[in-house]
């Protein structure tokens, strides 16, 4: 019943170009099919160019249906699955959004914690996150990680606390910046609540990867644990105690090859200044998590003409 839809597939293509060109809104994009005859034909529009409420539409779609994770995940398969890597690079930054944080609930008020050993016929202590995703399959370990707007801190390039409002991505960049697997977040998870997840995606979308390059956020036994059973050799620089003796420096070989994790610095740099991350005007964890896969499969794609 009723008029038939507009065809999802030039509008799809649309949206990557908007990430490519960086487009800022719907809007410029729409103008720039209208006045621009060969981006129309690259897309697929033969005839009129859709509105902006069909654009809409189409976007809330997509964000449903996760189209860019899928596109994504079928792109390294398909152009990927056979290659080797010599480095991957883990890394998180922040994503600032354009709406309201979710309000925390506060917690309840319970009897203080009983030290010692445990009597017998009290429940065990519950397993944490990353325990969990040991034995999780990856659906499970992403349905998990929490996908609304709140507050997160970090500390920034520079030294300094970095406090925004939004959103944080995940991403596991391979040699050349070339994105293998891409999760988003709520602002206030940590950085390593990602890091199983990321291994076992990139894991079972290439062929293999040697060293997997992480900073201090993510020591732990278990992701190491986990890195060294997907085959990865886990390079993380040593932590420090606080009030004790600093850390000793990686060695030469392990500090030159830990030298490449500036790829995943500076995919995040691309994704936020050139794919539309600084242009988020969309709301809610689906429709974010589709703005950012546009941007993913835009560098995705100029990785691969650049190799």
């Amino acid at each position: 019943m009723g008029r038939p839809p507009v065809l999802r597939k030039p509008m799809a293509r649309a949206f990557v170009a908007k990430a490519v060109l960086n487009i800022p809104t719907t809007k410029d994009l729409i103008e720039r099919l209208n006045i621009d005859s060969r981006l129309r034909r690259i897309c697929g529009f033969t005839h009129r160019v859709p509105s902006g409420p069909s654009f809409s539409r189409a976007f809330s779609e997509f964000a449903l249906g996760g189209l860019g994770d899928k596109a994504h995940e079928t792109a390294v398969e398909a152009i990927l699955g056979e290659t080797i890597f010599h480095h991957g690079s883990i890394d998180a930054s922040s994503i600032p959004a354009r709406e309201r944080g979710v309000k925390k609930e506060k917690p309840v008020v319970s009897e203080p914690k009983q030290r010692g050993r445990k009597k017998a016929g009290q429940s065990p202590k519950e397993p944490s996150r990353q325990e969990r995703q040991r034995t999780q399959s990856i659906r499970q370990m992403l349905s998990e990680i929490p996908r609304v707007c709140d507050h997160g801190m970090k500390i920034g390039p520079k030294g300094y606390l970095v406090h925004w409002r939004g959103y944080k991505a995940h991403a596991y960049i391979g040699d050349g910046g070339i994105p293998l697997a891409f999760v988003m977040s709520s602002a206030s998870i940590h950085d390593s609540a990602a890091a199983i997840p990321l291994l076992k995606l990139a894991s079972s979308r290439i062929l293999a990867l040697f060293y997997v390059l992480m900073d201090k956020a993510y020591t732990g036994g278990l992701i190491a644990q986990t890195a060294a059973e997907q085959g990865h050799v886990p390079i993380v620089p040593p932590k420090g105690v606080k009030n004790g003796p600093p850390p000793p420096d990686l060695t030469p070989d392990r500090q030159r090859r830990y030298d490449h994790r500036s790829d995943v610095e500076r995919f995040f740099s691309d994704l936020k200044d050139n794919h539309g991350g600084n242009h988020l005007f969309v709301r809610g964890g689906a429709k974010v998590q589709a703005h950012l896969m546009f941007g993913v499969l835009a560098i995705f794609g100029l990785s691969i003409f650049r190799l």
